[in-house]
């Protein structure tokens, strides 16, 4: 079977309440999950949770046992008190993000899967961090990667993700949105086997520009860019306004392309908040997080909801079977 590595997030959040509850409903059927993070801090939470579980030490072995949890060491300096952050653990997260892509880089982990994090309280660590995708792509020599949420009736996809609505302008390219486009039909294809996806692609301004009239970005940038892809035989519409985009299913994209966060977002976490996935395209390996920060007033208690940790480790156990069925 394959290993999943989970980063679980802040250990002051629900990150190591998702991944004990999720644990214990078997989710381990198809592969193996390995949680990176300090045994002791795993041991303590299953206490508050009245879990009971048998955890052992990861030692890099081919075959685990499915009814052991499995913890990748990376040891604390300081005890945690659930529900209350500091900024003193920010190195040991990011220490542990690194370590499970490059061991996904490696071969030894199949999917990776990231629980919630607080940038700001990483970057009042003293580390530089806009999100997991930045890092993600950095850290695996990525050039170009691309943020996708996904539940079971929509998939939203963004241009441009944790930035200033002042820049965004500035970063709508022809390339930009021609690279966007490319990565998402190259990993629906490779990694969700989709023969010819359907990309929508949602205009900047109102109403697409209405011609030119509100913005020329649509008509002097997406379109050109959604043309030329047409004609090298990628399936794909627009710019389409995102005012009706997501109710005008006459023909059923496959993933909506949206042109920053929140023009995006907002939709589809209001169809299935809790039950979306994040997923970040175009990179070497497979790559899924839930769709919720840390959620510390939930830390240590039974409220802690593990559903977007649950599909997140379903879905890439999923891509990661597919994969080998057509391997």
């Amino acid at each position: 079977m394959k290993k999943i590595a989970i980063s679980p997030g802040d250990p002051a959040g629900v990150g190591p309440d998702i991944c004990l509850k999720a644990f214990k409903k078997n989710i381990n059927q198809d592969s193996h999950p390995v949680f990176f993070g300090d045994p002791n801090l795993f041991e303590e939470r299953a206490k508050f949770l009245n879990i009971d579980i048998d955890i052992e030490e990861y030692e890099n072995e081919d075959e685990l046992d499915q009814n052991k949890f499995y913890v990748k060491p990376h040891h604390l300096n300081s005890k945690i008190t659930p529900g209350n952050p500091d900024p003193s653990y920010a190195e040991y997260l990011i220490a542990i993000l690194k370590e499970a892509i490059q061991l996904n880089l490696s071969g030894e982990f199949s999917a990776l899967i990231t629980g919630p994090v607080n940038k700001e309280l990483i970057n009042k660590g003293g580390i530089a961090f806009k999100g997991h995708t930045e890092v993600l792509a950095k850290e695996s020599k990525t050039e170009k990667v691309v943020m996708m949420l996904a539940n079971d009736s929509l998939k939203v996809a963004l241009a441009t993700t944790h930035e200033p609505l002042k820049n965004i302008p500035s970063l709508i390219t022809q390339d930009h949105i021609s690279d966007c486009i490319s990565i998402i039909d190259n990993d629906l294809k490779n990694k969700w086997k989709i023969k010819k996806p359907n990309i929508r692609v949602l205009g900047l301004n109102p109403h697409a520009g209405d011609g030119g009239y509100i913005g020329k970005e649509d008509k002097e940038i997406i379109l050109p860019a959604i043309e030329e892809l047409k004609r090298k035989g990628i399936k794909v519409e627009g710019p389409v306004s995102a005012d009706t985009a997501f109710v005008d299913f006459n023909q059923e994209p496959d993933v909506i392309l949206a042109m920053f966060h929140d023009q995006g977002l907002p939709v589809i976490k209001t169809t299935g908040f809790g039950k979306s996935i994040n997923i970040t395209l175009g990179l070497p390996f497979i790559r899924t997080s839930v769709d919720h920060g840390t959620a510390y007033d939930a830390s240590a208690s039974k409220s802690a909801n593990e559903s977007s940790f649950i599909q997140a480790y379903k879905l890439a156990s999923k891509l990661i079977n597919k994969n080998c069925e057509q391997a």
